[in-house]
């Protein structure tokens, strides 16, 4: 199938734009993974106290 050259254009934008939106979701996922952890480090030292 051909595209246009503005068809690719648009094709290569949304791309772009929901990698861009999976690198967001990664990094909030991230972050609220390292923010469980630090919860986790913070009852462990509870417990040992």
């Amino acid at each position: 199938m051909a595209y246009t050259v503005q068809q690719e254009h648009q094709i290569l934008n949304l791309i772009r734009l929901r990698r861009k939106e999976l690198q967001d979701d990664r990094a909030e996922l991230i972050e609220m993974e390292l923010e469980d952890l630090r919860m986790l480090e913070i009852k462990n030292r509870e417990i040992r106290l």
